[in-house]
């Protein structure tokens, strides 16, 4: 498939969006754009080539950082699954084999005198069920995993960016009502000047240089944060942006 092919592809696609689900793609595609070309800086600089240019391999680099550790995860965790698949199964396989073999050379077989290889052949299929229901869950499990991840998006980096960016719009539109020029409320730095005065809670402003500095970390030096980090970060993001939210609702 060709450039343009792709290109038609994507405005079929974009022709079916909201307004709002339209947004959301612009401002994903920005913090991709934007994560990669600061990895990709960071890449150059370690090179000794970024306060010259930004190559090709070094945006290459930078787009492999995000995605193939997650690729390669997958693939590894997919291989063992299917590897312990194929080793219970063929190891309970040359079981039930070996008991039957076992019944066909002893015609004379009786339950009461070979007690222990019945009770090892209800084994061998109470291992069989059970390791079908376990598969079973595992995929349940996963699926629901997966659809919590789409539905709350918790566990990521870009989740403390997006925040931010919320944080920073609302900033910038309550600037707005409030009489500031189009270029302030555009200015990062009038905005926290503008955010630092509006927020009268000195811990939410202590929270919210917090997030600042967790953000440009994750964006400039590729931070990742533990899982109880992320959490603490975005409960205090929340706690802002619902303030926020409240003085531009009554603004």
């Amino acid at each position: 498939m060709d450039k343009l092919d792709k290109i038609s592809k994507i405005e079929k696609h974009l022709e079916k969006f909201t307004p709002s689900a339209e947004q959301a793609l612009e401002e994903t595609v920005l913090e991709l754009y934007e994560l990669i070309v600061n990895r990709a800086n960071l890449i150059a600089q370690k090179g000794q080539t970024g306060d010259k240019e930004i190559s090709l391999r070094d945006i290459l680099e930078a787009k492999e950082s995000l995605f193939k550790a997650k690729i390669e995860k997958d693939k590894a965790d997919n291989r063992r699954k299917r590897l312990m698949t194929v080793i219970s199964l063929t190891g309970a396989l040359y079981s039930i084999v070996g008991v039957f073999i076992y019944v066909y050379q002893n015609q004379d077989f009786a339950i009461e005198k070979n007690l222990g290889l019945v009770i090892a052949l209800t084994g061998i299929v109470t291992i069989f069920v059970g390791f079908t229901y376990t598969q079973l869950l595992l995929r349940k499990h996963e699926d629901k995993q997966q659809e919590n991840v789409i539905k709350y998006s918790l566990n990521d980096e870009f989740d403390i960016i997006k925040r931010w960016q919320l944080i920073e719009k609302l900033g910038s539109n309550l600037m707005i009502k409030k009489g500031y020029t189009n270029n302030e409320s555009k200015s990062i730095n009038d905005i926290l000047k503008f955010l630092a005065s509006e927020l009268k809670n000195e811990s939410h402003n202590i929270e919210m240089r917090e997030l600042l500095t967790i953000r440009n970390k994750i964006l400039h030096e590729g931070y990742e944060l533990g899982k109880h980090e992320r959490q603490s970060y975005l409960e205090k993001a929340d706690k802002i942006i619902e303030v926020l939210e409240g003085l531009e609702n009554n603004s």
